[in-house]
């Protein structure tokens, strides 16, 4: 026959359920937590190397300067930059240096006539230059023309 199943036993059997449902929760909780903390770590880690990137290209651009053919940004202008001999790109130099830089190849851009409407075939002495930071970190140079320095562009100077 078949037994009948007790009040004590009864208890007993739903405390392990409960039990059982109870240990079930807790695993779940603590995988959720880890699946978002992971995910988290992630997001850090890809937000980090991509705000690595971004400085890495602003280094990069500000290697980049700008010789003006006038006193003005919307003159006509010519790029100038050394690209690193084996790819690899270094620490942004001081400011001085990135002008004197600026400033000497400006001068030859000058001199081999790339600027200067009025320059000879074979160039022209290059004019008074001055430096003047553009808004996207760049250099600008341009040709020192009466009073005119960066304060009358409306920009920084370096």
């Amino acid at each position: 026959m078949a037994e009948l199943m007790t009040e004590h036993t009864v208890d007993r059997l739903l405390a392990e359920i409960q039990r059982r449902i109870l240990a079930d929760d807790a695993r779940r909780r603590r995988r959720k937590r880890l699946v978002t903390a992971a995910g988290g770590l992630l997001a850090c880690v890809a937000v980090t190397g991509g705000a690595l990137a971004v400085a890495q290209a602003n280094d990069t651009a500000k290697t980049v300067s700008v010789c003006y053919e006038a006193a003005s940004a919307q003159s006509d202008a010519a790029e100038v930059g050394a690209a690193p001999m084996d790819g690899t790109v270094a620490a942004l130099p001081s400011m001085a240096s990135r002008v004197a830089f600026a400033e000497a190849q400006c001068e030859v851009v000058w001199q081999i006539g790339l600027l200067g409407s009025d320059a000879p075939q074979g160039g022209a002495e290059a004019p008074t230059l001055f430096t003047c930071v553009l808004a996207d970190g760049r250099l600008g140079v341009f040709p020192a023309e009466g009073s005119t320095g960066c304060e009358t562009l409306g920009l920084p100077q370096p």
